[in-house]
């Protein structure tokens, strides 16, 4: 069974595709993150958004849209199911960007920059050339997700397993213990931490201080960062978008 797609925006379909062009121009002519003037809302600038998840297989991986680095990182990879969700996951990611940018994916070169050790073998992605958004991806055996957007953005997708509650804060620890399905419950919270960490909230070092447990459950808004859950059966993922373009943690 293929997997139930998730697309967000804060754009009518409709109006994304009209104003998609004028996006384009604006994003190459200026480092200032623009949108289409139908995009606001109350006088300020709202988001734009393209996420998707994937099963594999549905997604068409040309590895000749790979730059040499992303290359690199394959070839290293042992697996046969990793690498080939390694390049799904790739071209998904521009996919979104192509989607956001009113571009072919073929025109999209993603690249990946350290922001601590400036080593371009590993770090977050980016579209080249394209400051004013922001993207992100995830892969795991057989399921792929990725997001672009025009504001700080992170994504996860994970298989549904029970992890190590050194990961989770004691609240969260407690909550996951009386979950009737505790695997389930884990990974509801583990998919919300990977991807507001890569929109840049906390660190994964840090994992159990990022506390992502609402009242009532998993957190659907936290620290300016709204957060959407996806699934399919035996897997669970998360977007999560920030309401501002800060890049720092």
């Amino acid at each position: 069974m293929r997997s139930p797609p998730l697309v967000i925006s804060a754009v009518e379909r409709d109006e994304t595709r009209a104003g998609m062009a004028r996006l384009h121009d604006e994003l190459y002519a200026s480092s200032v993150p623009s949108v289409s003037p139908r995009a606001c809302v109350m006088g300020e600038v709202a988001p734009v958004v393209v996420a998707r998840f994937a099963d594999v297989p549905d997604i068409d991986a040309d590895l000749g849209l790979l730059t040499t680095a992303e290359l690199a990182r394959h070839g290293r990879l042992v697996a046969a199911a990793d690498k080939q969700a390694y390049v799904a996951a790739h071209i998904l990611v521009r996919e979104c960007s192509a989607e956001l940018l009113g571009a072919h994916r073929e025109d999209v070169v993603i690249r990946q920059r350290c922001g601590r050790c400036g080593a371009v073998e590993h770090g977050a992605p980016a579209v080249a050339d394209a400051p004013g958004i922001w993207v992100s991806l995830s892969h795991t055996r057989g399921q792929v997700a990725a997001v672009a957007a025009t504001r700080r953005c992170g994504i996860d997708v994970e298989r549904v397993s029970r992890g190590p509650d050194r990961a989770l804060s004691s609240r969260e620890a407690a909550w996951v213990a009386g979950q009737q399905d505790a695997a389930y419950a884990f990974t509801r919270l583990w998919v919300r931490k990977e991807a507001l960490v890569k929109a840049g909230h906390g660190s994964m070092a840090a994992a159990q201080r990022l506390d992502v447990l609402a009242d009532n459950g998993p957190a659907d808004q936290l620290g300016g960062a709204r957060i959407t859950q996806w699934e399919a059966p035996g897997f669970l993922g998360a977007v999560a978008i920030c309401a501002d373009r800060r890049t720092g943690n």
